[in-house]
């Protein structure tokens, strides 16, 4: 076997072997944008895979010959939160609780909690569902830190 044949085989065996890593999703987008590539008609293709041409315009923009995940689901999930309630105040709220109900024999509502942070002058003033909220979460924190201790 001469050397062109030899690396010529090796590149098969890779290319076989991220085939057997890619999800069935994943090889189906990929045999789309190969198809297209190849000059198959969007219309033919949409057709006999029984997908949309948003679909695979989709895919056909996000191919890259230079990496190999292009063909991988991205989150959706959002990079920032730019409304969430900074943990500065979450953590004030959580401390007025406590301080307000230290045994927690009574309970002590969110609109009350609400009108402690207005007193003290606390910048930006959650909503009182926002102040429930954070208490369930942080009662939810409290009972599995006590399971698992």
């Amino acid at each position: 076997m001469t050397s062109r044949t030899n690396y010529s085989s090796q590149g098969q065996n890779r290319e076989a072997q991220t085939q057997h890593l890619l999800s069935p999703l994943e090889q189906r987008r990929q045999d789309a944008v190969k198809r297209y590539l190849d000059g198959d008609p969007i219309e033919r293709i949409c057709r006999e895979m029984g997908c949309s041409t948003s679909w695979l315009y989709k895919w056909k923009n996000r191919y890259q010959v230079t990496e190999s995940d292009w063909s991988k689901a991205r989150s959706r999930q959002p990079k920032t939160t730019p409304s969430k309630t900074p943990e500065t105040v979450a953590s004030e709220i959580v401390r007025l609780y406590q301080t307000l109900s230290p045994d927690e024999s009574e309970t002590v509502s969110a609109r009350v909690i609400r009108d402690h942070l207005r007193q003290h002058g606390v910048g930006s003033i959650p909503s009182i569902r926002t102040i429930y909220r954070i208490l369930n979460r942080h009662a939810k924190e409290v009972s599995s830190h006590s399971l698992t201790s």
